[in-house]
C-alpha cells in the first residue's frame, strides 16, 4: 500500500533534487472503487505535529533492519462490527485522500511511528513544508488509486486490528495488489500503524 503515496514520495525526490540542484464516519461502499476526494473529511495535521512526530526518534533493531524475516500474517480474531466499520472506514478515507492529493490529511490517518518510518530519510525542510501546506490538487481520474475489496478486520493479540486491503493501483502492473494493512486504535479512530507489501498473500496466519 506504500504505493498509494508513492505520488508524495514522486513529489518529494522532484523537489528535493530540485533544491540540490538549484542550490471517522465513512459511508457504506460498493468495491472496487476510486475513493471520491470528497471523502476525504478527516481533520488534516499541523505542520507542527508533522514535524514533531519526524523529530522523534524511535528504537531500532540493526540486526532486524540487516535481515529482515518473511512476513506472516499474524493470526486474530474476528472484529466486531463497530470495529470493522471504523477500520474500514480509516482505509477508505486514507486512499480519498491520496486521491484528493491532501498530504497533511492523509498523514492525520497514520500514527506517528507510521509517519516517522514513511517521511524516514526525507528533510522536512521549508520547500518540503510548502508542499505539505499547498492547497491541495487532486489525482487525474486515470491516476486514482482503486480499492478492489477490504476483506474481514480481525483484532490481533497486541489490540490492534489487521486487515487485507486489495488495490488496483496505475503504477503497479497488476491488477491486484493484496497488502495487509495494520491499525492502531487512538481515541475515537483506527490510525494506520504499519503497511506490509502483498502481505496479504500469506494465506496462511502464524499459529
Amino acid at each position: 500500500m506504500r504505493r498509494i503515496l508513492a505520488t508524495i514520495s514522486a513529489i518529494l525526490m522532484i523537489v528535493i533534487l530540485g533544491h540540490i540542484a538549484g542550490a471517522q464516519d465513512a459511508s457504506p461502499a460498493a468495491y472496487p472503487m476510486a475513493p471520491d476526494p470528497a471523502d476525504c473529511r478527516v481533520e488534516p495535521r499541523s505542520i507542527e505535529s508533522v514535524t514533531a512526530a519526524v523529530g522523534t526518534p524511535t528504537a531500532s533493531d540493526p540486526a532486524a533492519a540487516s535481515s529482515p524475516t518473511p512476513f506472516v500474517r499474524p493470526e486474530g480474531q474476528p472484529a466486531d462490527n463497530a470495529t470493522s466499520e471504523a477500520v474500514t472506514g480509516t482505509v477508505h478515507e486514507l486512499f480519498a485522500c491520496a486521491n484528493a492529493g491532501d498530504f497533511l490529511r492523509i498523514f492525520a490517518l497514520y500514527t506517528d511511528d507510521f509517519l516517522r518510518d514513511f517521511l524516514a530519510g526525507t528533510p522536512v525542510n521549508e520547500e518540503v513544508i510548502a508542499l505539505f501546506t499547498a492547497s491541495p490538487v487532486p489525482l487525474p481520474e486515470q491516476e486514482m488509486r482503486v480499492i478492489i475489496r477490504i476483506e474481514e478486520v480481525q483484532i490481533l493479540p497486541d489490540g490492534r486490528a489487521g486487515v487485507v486491503v486489495v488495490l488496483d493501483e496505475p503504477d503497479d502492473p497488476r491488477t491486484e495488489e493484496p497488502d495487509y494493512v495494520i491499525l492502531e486504535r487512538d481515541g475515537d479512530r483506527w490510525l494506520i500503524d504499519e503497511v506490509i507489501e502483498d502481505g496479504g498473500m500469506e494465506a496462511t496466519p502464524a499459529p
